[in-house]
């Protein structure tokens, strides 16, 4: 008896969601303002998690419709999305082994990215649909948004758990807050497959800079540049992607017409 592998990845997906949502859940991730981090977003950022969490239990339940099993979106994001939403919830679980974080926060950001880039069609055969938008695009972009934010907060706290508290924290936290925008920026104009992505890249540095401010300036006003930076790439980027969008539909009207 052979083994649907289609199938095999629409359980795993599922499984991934829903254990990854009960693992991290019950986990102890204390409060935030009391840490030292400087790169942590405020506690009230992480309301974020109820609408990633929704969008992610949505696009659970559509990716394992029967109609949806051959889907070449899904089957292209489907196990990145298994690892990456799998792993995050064990984050907090970690948190007193930094070398085991660390591991983690690395493989799920590259899966959530890899995930998220990938669900953008590829073929002129895989038309993007509605159902497509908000069902699989928009909450992974809004996971895999907030999870490039989080390395950043979460990579900070890893290395202060392992001991490592340089000089100059400002300093570097103000050159995280940076990269951290710079990639959200690149990845929103180069990929721009949903404006959730920056949406939520934006909101995780925002959340950054109402914590931090006016407490510590410099910190908080690269925490505002970055966010400002991956706004406006989102914003050029989709429309960029529309423009391209309407370039090939009016191109393949004209060739149709001369059929």
């Amino acid at each position: 008896m052979m083994v649907d592998r289609d199938v095999v990845r629409q359980v795993t997906v599922a499984v991934a969601v829903g254990g990854g949502f009960i693992v991290g859940v019950s986990g102890d991730y204390g409060d935030a303002a009391a840490g030292p981090s400087l790169v942590v977003p405020a506690n009230s950022a992480f309301g974020i998690w109820a609408p990633i969490y929704a969008g992610l239990f949505s696009h659970a339940v559509y990716q394992a419709l029967p109609a949806r099993r051959r889907d070449p979106v899904l089957r292209r994001t489907g196990w990145a999305t298994a690892c990456a939403v799998g792993l995050s919830g064990f984050w907090v679980w970690a948190q007193d082994k930094p070398g085991l974080e660390l591991s983690l926060i690395a493989v799920t950001v590259a899966a959530a990215v890899t995930g998220y880039i990938r669900a953008e069609p590829v073929q002129q055969t895989e038309i993007a649909s509605v159902r497509d938008r908000w069902l699989v695009r928009a909450p992974l972009g809004l996971f895999s948004g907030w999870i490039t934010v989080a390395t950043v907060a979460g990579g900070a706290e890893a290395l202060l758990a392992a001991g490592i508290s340089a000089p100059g924290a400002e300093g570097w936290s103000t050159a995280a807050l940076l990269a951290a925008g710079g990639v959200g920026a690149a990845v929103a104009w180069l990929r721009p497959v949903s404006l959730a992505y920056a949406a939520a890249v934006t909101w995780g540095l925002a959340g950054v800079a109402v914590r931090i401010l006016p407490q510590h300036p410099v910190p908080g006003a690269a925490a505002l540049l970055a966010g400002a930076a991956v706004a406006a790439a989102g914003v050029a980027g989709a429309r960029r992607r529309r423009t391209a969008r309407a370039g090939r539909a009016a191109g393949t009207g004209t060739a149709a017409q001369r059929m």
